[in-house]
Protein backbone atom coordinates (compact mmCIF):
# COMPACT_ATOMS: atom_id res chain seq x y z
CA UNK A 1 0.00 0.00 0.00
CA UNK A 2 1.38 3.07 -1.15
CA UNK A 3 1.36 5.97 1.78
CA UNK A 4 2.67 9.68 1.07
CA UNK A 5 3.86 11.28 4.07
CA UNK A 6 5.73 14.65 4.62
CA UNK A 7 8.57 14.83 7.54
CA UNK A 8 9.96 17.19 8.96
CA UNK A 9 13.11 17.99 10.76
CA UNK A 10 12.86 19.37 14.28
CA UNK A 11 13.82 22.63 13.17
CA UNK A 12 11.28 22.92 10.54
CA UNK A 13 14.53 23.92 8.28
CA UNK A 14 13.69 21.10 5.82
CA UNK A 15 11.06 19.31 4.10
CA UNK A 16 10.18 16.59 1.76
CA UNK A 17 7.92 14.44 0.49
CA UNK A 18 8.87 10.60 0.58
CA UNK A 19 6.89 7.99 -0.25
CA UNK A 20 7.65 4.92 1.52
CA UNK A 21 8.15 1.95 -0.65
CA UNK A 22 10.25 -1.19 0.18
CA UNK A 23 13.79 0.15 -1.37
CA UNK A 24 16.75 1.56 0.30
CA UNK A 25 16.83 5.01 2.35
CA UNK A 26 20.64 6.91 1.81
CA UNK A 27 22.74 5.80 4.60
CA UNK A 28 23.99 8.61 7.43
CA UNK A 29 20.48 10.30 7.23
CA UNK A 30 20.94 11.79 11.12
CA UNK A 31 17.37 13.00 12.75
CA UNK A 32 17.23 14.35 15.81
CA UNK A 33 13.36 13.90 16.07
CA UNK A 34 10.51 13.65 12.81
CA UNK A 35 7.53 14.90 12.46
CA UNK A 36 5.67 12.32 9.99
CA UNK A 37 1.99 14.01 8.69
CA UNK A 38 0.13 11.29 7.01
CA UNK A 39 -3.25 12.25 5.37
CA UNK A 40 -4.62 13.85 7.87
CA UNK A 41 -2.71 13.58 11.39
CA UNK A 42 0.78 14.42 12.46
CA UNK A 43 2.63 11.80 14.38
CA UNK A 44 5.54 12.29 16.61
CA UNK A 45 8.46 9.80 16.76
CA UNK A 46 10.75 9.48 19.17
CA UNK A 47 14.55 10.97 17.98
CA UNK A 48 16.60 8.77 16.11
CA UNK A 49 19.99 8.10 16.85
CA UNK A 50 22.91 7.43 14.26
CA UNK A 51 22.58 4.14 12.77
CA UNK A 52 24.47 2.54 10.79
CA UNK A 53 22.85 1.66 7.16
CA UNK A 54 21.63 -1.47 8.26
CA UNK A 55 20.23 -0.65 11.59
CA UNK A 56 18.44 2.27 9.34
CA UNK A 57 16.67 0.10 7.23
CA UNK A 58 15.13 -1.11 9.95
CA UNK A 59 13.84 1.64 11.72
CA UNK A 60 13.06 2.89 8.47
CA UNK A 61 10.59 -0.22 7.71
CA UNK A 62 9.33 0.02 11.43
CA UNK A 63 8.89 3.55 11.16
CA UNK A 64 6.71 2.83 7.77
CA UNK A 65 4.82 0.61 9.08
CA UNK A 66 3.69 2.17 12.13
CA UNK A 67 2.52 5.37 9.54
CA UNK A 68 0.62 3.45 7.58
CA UNK A 69 -1.38 2.18 10.33
CA UNK A 70 -1.55 5.27 12.36
CA UNK A 71 -2.91 6.62 8.64
CA UNK A 72 -5.08 3.88 8.03
CA UNK A 73 -6.43 4.37 11.79
CA UNK A 74 -7.02 8.29 11.52
CA UNK A 75 -9.53 7.44 8.44
CA UNK A 76 -11.55 5.11 10.08
CA UNK A 77 -11.98 7.86 13.22
CA UNK A 78 -13.00 10.28 10.83
CA UNK A 79 -16.54 10.29 9.60
CA UNK A 80 -16.12 9.86 6.29
CA UNK A 81 -18.73 12.37 3.92
CA UNK A 82 -20.82 10.25 1.38
CA UNK A 83 -19.58 11.50 -1.78
CA UNK A 84 -21.67 12.42 -4.50
CA UNK A 85 -22.13 9.73 -7.17
CA UNK A 86 -20.16 10.43 -10.72
CA UNK A 87 -22.80 8.56 -12.24
CA UNK A 88 -25.44 11.19 -14.03
CA UNK A 89 -29.28 10.48 -13.80
CA UNK A 90 -31.91 12.06 -15.99
CA UNK A 91 -34.36 14.44 -13.89
CA UNK A 92 -38.24 12.83 -15.17
CA UNK A 93 -39.72 14.95 -12.88
CA UNK A 94 -39.76 17.86 -14.55
CA UNK A 95 -40.78 16.35 -18.10
CA UNK A 96 -43.84 14.83 -15.94
CA UNK A 97 -44.76 17.42 -14.90
CA UNK A 98 -44.97 19.04 -18.49
CA UNK A 99 -46.83 15.53 -19.82
CA UNK A 100 -50.69 15.81 -20.53
CA UNK A 101 -52.41 14.09 -17.66
CA UNK A 102 -53.71 10.55 -18.62
CA UNK A 103 -57.30 9.94 -18.63
CA UNK A 104 -56.95 6.87 -16.84
CA UNK A 105 -54.40 6.65 -13.95
CA UNK A 106 -51.97 4.35 -13.81
CA UNK A 107 -49.80 2.94 -10.58
CA UNK A 108 -46.34 3.71 -11.16
CA UNK A 109 -43.53 2.32 -9.16
CA UNK A 110 -40.27 4.11 -7.96
CA UNK A 111 -37.19 3.03 -6.34
CA UNK A 112 -35.27 4.64 -4.05
CA UNK A 113 -31.40 4.38 -5.12
CA UNK A 114 -29.49 2.40 -2.82
CA UNK A 115 -25.94 2.96 -0.90
CA UNK A 116 -23.25 0.64 -1.53
CA UNK A 117 -19.78 0.90 -0.28
CA UNK A 118 -16.82 0.79 -2.65
CA UNK A 119 -13.77 -0.66 -1.88
CA UNK A 120 -12.16 2.39 -0.58
CA UNK A 121 -14.43 3.12 1.75
CA UNK A 122 -16.95 5.27 -0.56
CA UNK A 123 -20.59 4.43 -0.39
CA UNK A 124 -21.93 4.29 -4.09
CA UNK A 125 -25.97 5.37 -4.95
CA UNK A 126 -28.10 2.75 -7.57
CA UNK A 127 -31.10 4.20 -8.44
CA UNK A 128 -33.28 2.57 -11.35
CA UNK A 129 -34.79 5.57 -13.29
CA UNK A 130 -38.48 6.07 -13.07
CA UNK A 131 -39.68 4.71 -16.05
CA UNK A 132 -41.99 7.50 -18.37
CA UNK A 133 -45.30 6.33 -17.83
CA UNK A 134 -47.09 5.62 -21.86
CA UNK A 135 -49.64 8.39 -21.86
CA UNK A 136 -52.83 7.12 -22.80
CA UNK A 137 -54.09 7.92 -25.85
CA UNK A 138 -57.38 10.39 -25.60
CA UNK A 139 -60.40 8.52 -27.09
CA UNK A 140 -62.13 9.77 -30.30
CA UNK A 141 -65.75 11.31 -30.00
CA UNK A 142 -67.59 8.46 -31.45
CA UNK A 143 -69.37 9.13 -34.66
CA UNK A 144 -73.25 8.36 -34.95
CA UNK A 145 -73.36 5.88 -37.90
CA UNK A 146 -75.26 7.77 -40.42
CA UNK A 147 -79.10 7.29 -40.48
CA UNK A 148 -81.39 7.23 -43.33
CA UNK A 149 -83.78 10.23 -43.36
CA UNK A 150 -87.10 9.30 -42.51
CA UNK A 151 -89.76 8.25 -45.70
CA UNK A 152 -92.13 11.41 -45.90
CA UNK A 153 -95.48 10.23 -45.76
CA UNK A 154 -97.23 11.45 -48.68
CA UNK A 155 -98.86 14.05 -49.51
CA UNK A 156 -102.74 13.49 -49.80
CA UNK A 157 -103.91 14.85 -53.60
CA UNK A 158 -105.84 17.88 -52.86
CA UNK A 159 -109.25 18.38 -52.99
CA UNK A 160 -110.57 18.61 -56.72
CA UNK A 161 -112.00 21.92 -56.60
CA UNK A 162 -116.01 20.94 -57.88
CA UNK A 163 -116.73 21.30 -61.05
CA UNK A 164 -118.75 24.50 -62.05
CA UNK A 165 -122.17 23.81 -63.30
CA UNK A 166 -122.45 24.04 -66.92
CA UNK A 167 -123.79 27.58 -67.70
CA UNK A 168 -127.42 27.39 -69.14
CA UNK A 169 -127.66 28.43 -72.34
CA UNK A 170 -128.86 31.89 -72.97
CA UNK A 171 -132.42 32.35 -73.28
CA UNK A 172 -134.19 32.62 -76.40
CA UNK A 173 -133.05 35.70 -78.34
CA UNK A 174 -136.10 38.10 -78.31
CA UNK A 175 -136.10 40.57 -81.85
CA UNK A 176 -136.49 44.18 -80.80
CA UNK A 177 -137.18 46.71 -83.44
CA UNK A 178 -136.98 50.37 -83.79
CA UNK A 179 -137.22 52.57 -86.35
CA UNK A 180 -134.11 52.54 -89.32
CA UNK A 181 -133.15 56.31 -88.78
CA UNK A 182 -132.99 55.51 -85.03
CA UNK A 183 -131.16 53.31 -84.81
CA UNK A 184 -127.33 54.89 -84.19
CA UNK A 185 -124.10 53.36 -84.69
CA UNK A 186 -121.08 52.71 -83.20
CA UNK A 187 -118.03 54.97 -83.12
CA UNK A 188 -114.82 53.06 -84.76
CA UNK A 189 -112.62 52.29 -82.35
CA UNK A 190 -108.94 53.06 -82.21
CA UNK A 191 -107.65 49.83 -84.12
CA UNK A 192 -105.08 47.76 -81.16
CA UNK A 193 -104.71 43.98 -82.81
CA UNK A 194 -103.39 43.47 -86.11
CA UNK A 195 -106.87 42.62 -87.61
CA UNK A 196 -108.24 45.44 -86.48
CA UNK A 197 -104.87 47.74 -87.83
CA UNK A 198 -105.28 46.04 -90.92
CA UNK A 199 -109.07 46.77 -91.49
CA UNK A 200 -108.95 50.77 -90.80
CA UNK A 201 -106.15 50.55 -93.75
CA UNK A 202 -108.22 48.46 -96.69
CA UNK A 203 -111.70 50.06 -95.65
CA UNK A 204 -113.52 50.72 -99.19
CA UNK A 205 -115.23 53.64 -100.19
CA UNK A 206 -119.04 53.00 -101.45
CA UNK A 207 -120.30 54.92 -104.15
CA UNK A 208 -124.11 55.35 -104.21
CA UNK A 209 -125.28 55.26 -108.01
CA UNK A 210 -129.46 54.78 -106.90
CA UNK A 211 -131.43 52.96 -104.10
CA UNK A 212 -130.60 53.49 -100.43
CA UNK A 213 -127.94 54.91 -98.83
CA UNK A 214 -126.08 52.56 -96.10
CA UNK A 215 -127.86 52.67 -92.56
CA UNK A 216 -126.88 51.34 -89.29
CA UNK A 217 -128.48 47.59 -88.57
CA UNK A 218 -127.79 47.57 -84.96
CA UNK A 219 -127.03 49.25 -81.94
CA UNK A 220 -124.78 48.50 -78.82
CA UNK A 221 -127.88 46.99 -76.76
CA UNK A 222 -128.96 44.67 -79.97
CA UNK A 223 -131.98 46.32 -81.15
CA UNK A 224 -131.93 46.43 -85.11
CA UNK A 225 -133.77 48.59 -87.77
CA UNK A 226 -137.38 47.95 -88.52
CA UNK A 227 -136.78 48.39 -92.94
CA UNK A 228 -138.77 50.29 -95.31
CA UNK A 229 -141.37 49.52 -97.32
CA UNK A 230 -140.84 48.74 -101.07
CA UNK A 231 -142.75 51.59 -101.99
CA UNK A 232 -142.09 55.32 -103.40
CA UNK A 233 -138.88 55.90 -105.38
CA UNK A 234 -135.92 53.37 -104.92
CA UNK A 235 -134.31 56.22 -102.65
CA UNK A 236 -137.09 57.15 -101.09
CA UNK A 237 -137.32 57.48 -97.42
CA UNK A 238 -133.18 56.03 -97.06
CA UNK A 239 -131.87 59.20 -98.61
CA UNK A 240 -129.10 58.78 -95.30
CA UNK A 241 -129.29 58.31 -91.34
CA UNK A 242 -128.98 61.27 -89.27
CA UNK A 243 -126.98 59.69 -86.80
CA UNK A 244 -124.44 58.31 -89.26
CA UNK A 245 -123.77 55.54 -91.17
CA UNK A 246 -121.66 52.07 -90.35
CA UNK A 247 -119.60 49.45 -91.87
CA UNK A 248 -119.06 45.96 -90.73
CA UNK A 249 -115.96 44.04 -90.66
CA UNK A 250 -114.94 41.00 -90.27
CA UNK A 251 -111.37 39.40 -91.48
CA UNK A 252 -109.54 35.98 -91.34
CA UNK A 253 -107.15 33.69 -92.50
CA UNK A 254 -108.31 31.13 -96.11
CA UNK A 255 -105.91 29.56 -97.87
CA UNK A 256 -103.04 31.29 -96.60
CA UNK A 257 -104.43 34.40 -97.80
CA UNK A 258 -105.97 37.33 -95.33
CA UNK A 259 -109.85 38.02 -96.05
CA UNK A 260 -111.24 41.19 -94.90
CA UNK A 261 -115.32 41.60 -95.91
CA UNK A 262 -116.86 44.85 -95.50
CA UNK A 263 -121.01 44.59 -95.14
CA UNK A 264 -123.10 47.16 -95.66
CA UNK A 265 -126.83 47.92 -94.54
CA UNK A 266 -130.10 49.10 -96.98
CA UNK A 267 -133.15 49.64 -95.45
CA UNK A 268 -134.82 48.07 -98.84
CA UNK A 269 -133.57 46.79 -102.02
CA UNK A 270 -136.30 48.22 -104.47
CA UNK A 271 -135.11 49.61 -108.17
CA UNK A 272 -138.55 50.90 -108.35
CA UNK A 273 -141.61 51.41 -106.79
CA UNK A 274 -143.34 47.76 -105.46
CA UNK A 275 -140.07 45.91 -106.74
CA UNK A 276 -137.87 44.51 -104.45
CA UNK A 277 -137.70 43.40 -100.90
CA UNK A 278 -137.35 45.13 -97.20
CA UNK A 279 -133.80 44.68 -96.07
CA UNK A 280 -130.62 44.18 -98.16
CA UNK A 281 -127.05 43.16 -97.23
CA UNK A 282 -124.30 43.76 -99.04
CA UNK A 283 -120.50 43.37 -99.21
CA UNK A 284 -116.84 43.56 -101.08
CA UNK A 285 -114.12 41.12 -99.40
CA UNK A 286 -110.40 42.13 -99.69
CA UNK A 287 -108.18 39.99 -100.39
CA UNK A 288 -104.36 41.01 -99.00
CA UNK A 289 -101.07 38.42 -98.98
CA UNK A 290 -100.65 39.18 -94.93
CA UNK A 291 -101.29 41.67 -92.49
CA UNK A 292 -98.61 41.34 -90.52
CA UNK A 293 -96.27 42.46 -93.02
CA UNK A 294 -95.24 46.09 -93.79
CA UNK A 295 -97.17 46.34 -96.97
CA UNK A 296 -99.47 44.31 -97.44
CA UNK A 297 -100.48 44.33 -101.30
CA UNK A 298 -103.99 44.01 -102.38
CA UNK A 299 -104.30 40.45 -104.80
CA UNK A 300 -108.10 40.50 -105.32
CA UNK A 301 -111.25 42.23 -104.86
CA UNK A 302 -114.72 40.01 -105.18
CA UNK A 303 -117.77 42.48 -104.61
CA UNK A 304 -121.57 40.87 -103.54
CA UNK A 305 -123.51 40.60 -106.74
CA UNK A 306 -126.78 38.74 -106.31
CA UNK A 307 -126.07 35.93 -104.33
CA UNK A 308 -122.90 35.54 -106.32
CA UNK A 309 -119.70 37.74 -106.77
CA UNK A 310 -117.49 39.50 -109.28
CA UNK A 311 -113.59 38.93 -109.28
CA UNK A 312 -111.13 41.24 -109.62
CA UNK A 313 -107.95 39.44 -109.76
CA UNK A 314 -105.80 41.57 -109.00
CA UNK A 315 -107.77 44.79 -109.49
CA UNK A 316 -107.41 47.56 -111.87
CA UNK A 317 -105.59 50.54 -110.80
CA UNK A 318 -108.38 52.83 -111.52
CA UNK A 319 -110.84 51.23 -108.80
CA UNK A 320 -108.41 51.66 -106.16
CA UNK A 321 -107.46 54.66 -103.85
CA UNK A 322 -104.69 53.68 -102.39
CA UNK A 323 -105.15 51.15 -100.19
CA UNK A 324 -109.12 51.60 -100.22
CA UNK A 325 -111.41 49.65 -103.44
CA UNK A 326 -113.70 51.37 -105.00
CA UNK A 327 -117.26 49.77 -105.02
CA UNK A 328 -120.04 50.95 -106.62
CA UNK A 329 -124.17 50.50 -105.29
CA UNK A 330 -126.58 50.63 -108.34
CA UNK A 331 -129.43 48.36 -109.42
CA UNK A 332 -130.50 47.23 -113.46
CA UNK A 333 -133.99 48.01 -114.26
CA UNK A 334 -135.95 45.71 -113.05
CA UNK A 335 -133.27 43.79 -111.27
CA UNK A 336 -132.34 44.38 -107.44
CA UNK A 337 -129.30 45.71 -106.35
CA UNK A 338 -125.47 44.72 -106.52
CA UNK A 339 -122.32 46.02 -105.64
CA UNK A 340 -119.34 45.98 -108.32
CA UNK A 341 -115.72 47.60 -108.39
CA UNK A 342 -115.67 51.05 -110.11
CA UNK A 343 -113.38 54.22 -110.44
CA UNK A 344 -115.53 56.37 -109.01
CA UNK A 345 -114.96 57.63 -105.52
CA UNK A 346 -117.20 56.98 -103.04
CA UNK A 347 -117.89 57.95 -98.82
CA UNK A 348 -116.32 56.20 -95.94
CA UNK A 349 -118.48 55.19 -92.45
CA UNK A 350 -117.54 54.11 -89.13
CA UNK A 351 -116.01 50.76 -89.27
CA UNK A 352 -116.72 48.45 -86.48
CA UNK A 353 -115.46 44.75 -86.69
CA UNK A 354 -117.15 42.02 -85.80
CA UNK A 355 -114.87 41.38 -82.31
CA UNK A 356 -115.61 45.33 -81.29
CA UNK A 357 -119.12 44.90 -81.09
CA UNK A 358 -121.50 44.04 -78.03
CA UNK A 359 -122.41 40.48 -77.15
CA UNK A 360 -125.93 41.69 -77.42
CA UNK A 361 -125.36 43.42 -81.28
CA UNK A 362 -123.77 40.19 -82.28
CA UNK A 363 -126.56 37.86 -80.94
CA UNK A 364 -128.93 40.61 -82.83
CA UNK A 365 -126.79 40.13 -85.67
CA UNK A 366 -126.96 36.17 -85.85
CA UNK A 367 -130.76 35.71 -84.01
CA UNK A 368 -132.57 38.17 -85.84
CA UNK A 369 -134.26 37.33 -89.50
CA UNK A 370 -133.83 39.76 -92.31
CA UNK A 371 -136.47 38.64 -94.67
CA UNK A 372 -134.70 37.97 -98.24
CA UNK A 373 -131.50 38.84 -97.15
CA UNK A 374 -129.34 37.44 -94.76
CA UNK A 375 -126.00 38.87 -93.38
CA UNK A 376 -123.26 38.08 -94.48
CA UNK A 377 -120.56 38.19 -91.65
CA UNK A 378 -122.29 36.71 -88.84
CA UNK A 379 -121.16 33.22 -87.82
CA UNK A 380 -123.39 31.12 -89.91
CA UNK A 381 -122.54 32.74 -93.03
CA UNK A 382 -118.85 34.03 -92.97
CA UNK A 383 -117.16 30.88 -93.99
CA UNK A 384 -119.61 29.65 -96.72
CA UNK A 385 -118.83 32.75 -98.36
CA UNK A 386 -114.75 33.32 -98.28
CA UNK A 387 -115.36 29.78 -99.81
CA UNK A 388 -117.83 31.25 -102.35
CA UNK A 389 -115.84 33.78 -103.28
CA UNK A 390 -112.25 32.43 -103.65
CA UNK A 391 -110.72 34.20 -106.31
CA UNK A 392 -107.78 31.84 -106.73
Amino acid sequence: MLVGCWLRSSHGSVEQQESVYDRDIPARIVLSYAHITCTSQTFTLLPLAYASSRTMKRYVFLWAALATFAAVQAQENTPASTPKSTQKYIDYSEILKNLPKPRVRQNTTQSDPTQQGSGSGATQQNATPTPTPTPTPTPLPETPAPTEPETPAPTPAPTPAPTPAPTPPPAPWVTVTIDHDQVKPFGQPEPVTISEKAGVKFKPQIHITNGCHPYPAVNEAGETSGGLKTKGAPSAGCKGSGWGSQVYGRSGWKNDVWAIMYSWYFPKDSPSTGLGHRHDWEHVIIWIDNPDVENPRILAVTPSAHSGYSTYRPPNADTLDGTSAKVNYESHWPVNHALDSTSEGGDFQDLIMWDQMTDNARRALNEVSWGDANVPMNDGNFGPKLDKAWPF
